[in-house]
């Protein structure tokens, strides 16, 4: 299992500065050593040294609005630790563009990941 933590500013330096140098993807910003993400007011982070695989999830969302059946995917990216569970991380909705160039940057960032889902 990833171990997750609420991100507070000043609690940790190291933490601060990889969240203060971290790369923003829509709703997550990639940093050296830890990812983090935004989940309602907060900031969440995880360390990037526990993730053996990650893949991106791509969900079709449809529905119906004034105008009418509106259809848009909504970008994740998973990131999966040695015994299999699975930490999905919420990029953005229709943010094709920031959840490519996320992937790509962690392939480069952290080569002995493995990529793609099994």
């Amino acid at each position: 299992m990833i171990n997750t933590f609420i991100y507070r500013k000043q609690e940790n330096t190291q933490t601060d500065m990889d969240f203060k140098n971290a790369s923003p993807y829509g709703k997550v910003k990639l940093g050296k050593q830890f990812i983090f993400w935004k989940k309602g007011l907060r900031w969440n982070a995880a360390g990037l040294d526990e993730v053996t695989r990650a893949f991106r999830r791509i969900e079709g969302v449809d529905t119906k609005m004034c105008c009418g059946n509106v259809n848009f995917d909504i970008q994740k990216l998973v990131l999966v630790s040695e015994d299999g569970s699975e930490l999905e991380l919420l990029i953005g909705e229709g943010t094709p563009r920031e959840a490519e160039a996320l992937y790509l940057d962690l392939q480069k960032r952290r080569p002995g990941i493995a990529y793609g889902k099994v």
